[in-house]
């Protein structure tokens, strides 16, 4: 009885697909969730955008500005919970069931990046639903909070810099929980530092954000700043994002509970 032999190119090819497999059904998973949930908050803000202006207008008021730059703080902060929780309930049963780390953070930066796409989308269609609603009611309509100085392309640039914004706040979410995972709550606490930075770099850069009117009040950041410039230090800061959450999902461990 003579066993199978199985070639090197076989093995590699096996483990290639195992691989992939493993991949597409993290980012499946993850990026479902976070498109599941990303339609109900942008929902509740189309919902909102829609009904507060409406109120005003009947009891005889006029707005300025609307209520979409609510999302702009709240929708980033949304996605970092979501990498958080996403990367919390599928840790273990990933690894148990035998995925490596290398699927698990290619599927969840694959889904990231859908996700950042997805919300830098809706928030560019609904600020324009709401600007349109307020020429609709007579109003002038002003972008409130800061921004790139885009010009006409004010709303393709917008998007486009809500959408790194995103990715990297929800990439920092997941690279925390994979560090608490790992570490323990003392050495996890203190790896939120790299983290803080990475967010607080992309506000500046995009001169959107919690942190962005931080840096316009210590004057280190107009709302001038030029677009180029702006989405190019975006992009670099989300890179370190990429490297930071590879850095902590490769060392990964299951700990023992208690």
């Amino acid at each position: 009885m003579s066993a199978a032999t199985v070639t090197r190119a076989e093995r590699d090819a096996f483990v290639a697909r195992a691989q992939s497999r493993g991949t597409r059904r993290v980012a499946r998973s993850v990026g479902s969730a976070s498109l599941l949930l990303g339609s109900g908050f942008w929902g509740l803000f189309l919902v909102v955008s829609v009904a507060v202006p409406l109120v005003v207008r009947q009891a005889g008021g006029v707005m300025g500005g609307g209520v979409m730059t609510g999302a702009e703080y709240a929708a980033s902060w949304f996605a970092l919970s979501l990498g958080m929780i996403a990367l919390s309930g599928l840790t273990v049963p990933h690894l148990a069931a035998g995925g490596t780390r290398r699927s698990m953070y290619g599927g969840a930066l694959a889904a990231a990046l859908v996700a950042g796409v997805a919300f830098g989308l809706a928030y560019a269609v609904l600020l324009l639903v709401e600007r349109g609603l307020f020429g609709a009611l007579g109003w002038s309509w002003d972008q409130l909070g800061s921004g790139l100085d885009a010009g006409g392309a004010w709303v393709v640039v917008t998007g486009v810099a809500e959408a790194i914004g995103v990715v990297v706040y929800m990439l920092v979410g997941m690279a925390a929980q994979a560090a608490y995972r790992t570490h323990g709550v003392w050495t996890g606490t203190a790896l939120l530092v790299p983290g803080f930075v990475l967010v607080v770099l992309v506000d500046h850069a995009t001169r959107l954000g919690t942190f962005s009117d931080a840096f316009g009040t210590l004057g280190l950041g107009g709302d001038q700043a030029p677009v180029a410039l702006g989405l190019v230090q975006a992009l670099v800061v989300l890179a370190l994002a990429v490297g930071w959450f590879w850095w902590q999902v490769r060392a990964v461990r299951l700990r023992p509970a208690g």
